[in-house]
C-alpha cells in the first residue's frame, strides 16, 4: 500500500534525515579516529585527550550505522513494502549477546588500557560498556510494548540522533553564553577576583600554571557563595529543565498520529536511550586511573535516570495529546525535572565538597549533603527501576486507556 498525505511526507523527511546523517556522522568519524591516532603519537602527554576523541569517533561511527535502519525503512515505506519482521525470542538471544559483550569488554579495556599504542581498541570497547546498560534499561522500559511499527521506532532514532541532540545542546549553550554574560558584569565588580583570574588565565594559556596553582584557583572560586550558588542553580535546575522537556521531542510531531499513552512512554525511553549514549560516551574516556571504574558506574545511573525520566515525559505528553490529560503531562514532566535536579545536585556536592575549605562562608550543611550524595543516588538509581518497571506493566495493561 503506497503512502499519501502526511504519512508520505514523514516517509520522506525520514529518508533525508537518514540520508543526511550518516553522510555527516561517517565523515565526521573518520576526522575524529584519525586526530585521535595522531594526537596519541605526535605527543604522548594528550594520549588521554586523544583517546577521548578516539571514544568519539568511535560513537559518530556507530551513530552513522544507526541511521541506515531509518533509511531503510523509509526506502520500504516509500515503496509500499513491510519490513522484514523480527522473529519471537530474537530480542532476548540479542540481550543474552549483549550481557557477553559488556563482560569481554570490561576484561579487554581494563587489559588494553595499559598500552597507549592499543588505544584504538580500548576505545572501541569503551562502547559497548556504555551502551549495554542502556540498552537493557530500554528492555526493561519497553517490554511488550511498541512505538507503534518498526519504521517509527528507527524513525524516532534518527530524529533524536540528527535534531534533539543538535538542538539540546545549542539552546544549553545559549544558556550558557548568558550566564557568561551576567558572570562577566558581576565580575566587573570585583576587581581582585577578576585581577586573580587574568593572571591564572595568562599562566594557563602559555603552560606555566602549575596544578596546585590551579587546584588553589579552583577551591577559590567555588568557595564563594554567589559561584556556587550560581553553579547548582545552572546544573540543578535550569540543565534539567531543558533537557526532560526537549528528550522526548521526536513524539511531537507523532501527535497528529493519535499516539497512545503507551507508544509516547516508548518514544520517551528511545530519546532517553539516544541522549544517555552521547552524553556518557563523551564523559567516560580511555582508563587513565583507578577512579574510571567508578565514573563508568556512576555514567550507568546517569543512562538509567534518562530512559526512565525521559519516558515519563513521553508518557505524560502523549497521554495530553492522546485524551487532553494535561495534569499526567505537567506531573510527569515536574516529576522528571526534579529527580534529575537532584541527581546533578549531589553529583556537584560530591565532586567539590571534598576540596573545599572549611570555613565560615562553607557550612557544615554542603559538606555533611556532599558526604550524602552516593547514598542520595544510590537511592535515586533504585527509585528509577522501580518507576521504569512499574510504568511499563501499567501500561501493559492499559495500552490505549
Amino acid at each position: 500500500m503506497n503512502l499519501e498525505g502526511r504519512a508520505k511526507v514523514y516517509a520522506i523527511a525520514q529518508a533525508v534525515i537518514s540520508s543526511l546523517g550518516f553522510l555527516s556522522s561517517f565523515i565526521g568519524a573518520g576526522f575524529l579516529l584519525l586526530f585521535g591516532l595522531l594526537g596519541g603519537v605526535v605527543d604522548p602527554e594528550t594520549s588521554s585527550e586523544a583517546g577521548l576523541m578516539l571514544v568519539i569517533g568511535w560513537t559518530s561511527l556507530l551513530i552513522a550505522f544507526a541511521f541506515i535502519p531509518g533509511l531503510i525503512s523509509a526506502i520500504y515505506s516509500l515503496m509500499g513494502k513491510p519490513l522484514p519482521k523480527i522473529k519471537p525470542g530474537t530480542n532476548k538471544i540479542i540481550l543474552g549477546a549483549l550481557a557477553l559483550l559488556w563482560l569481554i569488554s570490561i576484561i579487554l579495556v581494563m587489559v588494553t588500557s595499559r598500552f597507549q599504542a592499543l588505544n584504538l581498541v580500548t576505545s572501541l570497547f569503551i562502547l559497548p560498556l556504555v551502551l549495554v546498560p542502556i540498552l537493557f534499561f530500554f528492555y526493561l522500559g519497553s517490554q511488550n510494548l511498541s512505538i507503534g511499527n518498526q519504521r517509527r521506532a528507527w524513525g524516532a532514532i534518527a530524529f533524536n540522533f540528527a535534531i534533539t541532540m543538535p538542538l539540546v545542546l545549542m539552546v544549553e549553550l545559549i544558556i550558557f553564553v548568558v550566564i557568561f554574560i551576567f558572570a562577566t558584569m558581576w565580575l566587573m565588580g570585583q576587581p581582585e577576583l577578576l585581577t586573580q583570574i587574568l593572571q591564572y588565565s595568562e599562566q594557563l594559556s602559555s603552560g606555566a600554571m602549575e596544578m596546585l596553582e590551579a587546584e588553589n584557583l579552583l577551591t577559590d572560586l567555588i568557595s564563594r557563595p554567589a559561584i556556587l550558588n550560581g553553579s547548582i542553580l545552572v546544573i540543578a535546575v535550569l540543565v534539567p529543565l531543558v533537557e526532560e522537556f526537549l528528550k522526548p521531542m521526536a513524539i511531537w510531531f507523532l501527535a497528529g498520529k493519535h499516539l497512545t499513552p503507551a507508544q509516547g512512554f516508548v518514544g520517551g525511553l528511545i530519546g532517553g536511550a539516544c541522549f544517555a549514549m552521547l552524553e556518557s560516551l563523551g564523559a567516560v574516556g580511555i582508563p587513565a586511573d583507578s577512579e574510571w571504574l567508578i565514573i563508568l558506574f556512576g555514567r550507568t545511573g546517569t543512562g538509567l535516570l534518562h530512559v526512565t525520566l525521559s519516558g515519563l515525559v513521553g508518557w505524560g505528553f502523549a497521554s495530553a495529546f492522546y485524551n487532553q490529560n494535561w495534569g499526567r503531562a505537567i506531573f510527569t514532566y515536574l516529576m522528571a525535572v526534579t529527580i534529575h535536579g537532584l541527581w546533578n545536585f549531589f553529583a556537584l556536592l560530591s565532586g567539590i565538597v571534598p576540596i573545599l575549605p572549611i570555613t565560615e562562608e562553607i557550612e557544615n550543611l554542603p559538606v555533611l549533603l556532599g558526604q550524602a550524595g552516593v547514598f542520595v543516588m544510590i537511592a535515586l538509581f533504585i527509585i528509577n527501576m522501580v518507576l521504569l518497571i512499574s510504568v511499563n506493566r501499567q501500561l501493559q495493561h492499559q495500552p490505549a486507556e
